[in-house]
């Protein structure tokens, strides 16, 4: 996963600006608003830009976003019944015009959402989700909160075990049921959890969480993931906190399981066709 998607949670949301009648520009008020972010899943369309069409908004990190990536964390956007397209992105005329989602959403003042395209264009397989999401917690010292996000198409309930482990190619290990530090269980297709709070991981040892999933009530693992999402502390006399993750303190995470790209589709880059997960952001850090 690209750093880029995740500095964004520390960049101010830019607003519009207004002139007075001295000539000064600042911000103004844009009216009532929530907070929104996008996460492409579907596993044999590739790059897809996310649209508003009813009115302008600076809203570009929700363009050009790849299969099994997202927008980065949460972006202001005004309130209401919310025209909404989900296109390819492509220079090919023929491609840009296809709207693959043509929808209205609705967006609260105050509101936090997550939009999940899912499924497969292919048969008609495809569904924007709209998942309304609660305000992030706040971890208790020495841990952080992670919620689990399932988005894997062709995949029934599942149980996800959060494991310990020193490396990114660690393969599971074969007691990972009683190593594993919190399991979510019952997991179903296009629905999330609440957030969980697991122990912060070390920079030395175990350093990493390996998130095992099975099918719902099984001890069979169906898949396993090791996102590369240690996070970074913030450099000495920075006014602005730490990059989340799990070697820091008081990151707030969601686990999204993503399913395999379409073998041959514009979904596959030669290394992607197995079901997988990845961690993003649900909130800065502060200093």
């Amino acid at each position: 996963m690209r750093y880029g998607r995740f500095l964004k949670c520390i960049a101010p949301v830019l607003v519009l600006a207004a002139c007075d009648d001295d000539g000064i520009t600042g911000p103004r008020d844009i009216g009532p608003a929530g907070v929104i972010r996008f996460i492409n899943v579907v596993a044999d369309t590739g790059t897809v830009d996310f649209r508003f069409i009813d009115r302008v908004e600076n809203l570009p990190t929700l363009l050009g976003v790849e299969f099994r990536d997202h927008s980065g964390t949460y972006q202001q956007a005004l309130a209401g019944n919310r025209p909404t397209r989900v296109f390819p992105t492509s220079t090919d005329p023929a491609l840009t015009q296809i709207m693959l989602v043509d929808t209205v959403v609705s967006v609260n003042n105050n509101g936090r959402y997550t939009f999940v395209y899912a499924g497969q264009p292919n048969g008609n397989q495809d569904r924007l989700a709209v998942f309304e999401d609660a305000e992030p917690p706040t971890p208790p010292a020495g841990s952080i909160a992670i919620k689990a996000l399932h988005a894997a198409f062709g995949t029934a309930a599942v149980d996800v075990y959060v494991v310990p482990v020193d490396s990114l190619t660690q393969p599971t290990p074969a007691d990972f049921e009683t190593e594993a530090v919190a399991t979510i269980s019952g997991l179903n297709y296009l629905s999330q959890t609440a957030h969980v709070n697991v122990p912060v991981r070390p920079t030395t040892g175990a350093k990493f969480y390996r998130f095992v999933v099975t099918a719902a009530g099984s001890d069979t693992e169906l898949f396993a993931s090791t996102p590369n999402l240690p996070g970074e502390p913030a450099p000495a006399g920075a006014t602005y906190g730490p990059q989340p993750g799990v070697q820091i303190a008081g990151s707030v995470l969601t686990l999204v399981l993503a399913p395999g790209a379409v073998p041959g589709s514009r979904s596959d880059d030669g290394s992607n066709t197995s079901p997988s997960a990845f961690l993003i952001i649900d909130k800065p850090i502060n200093p």
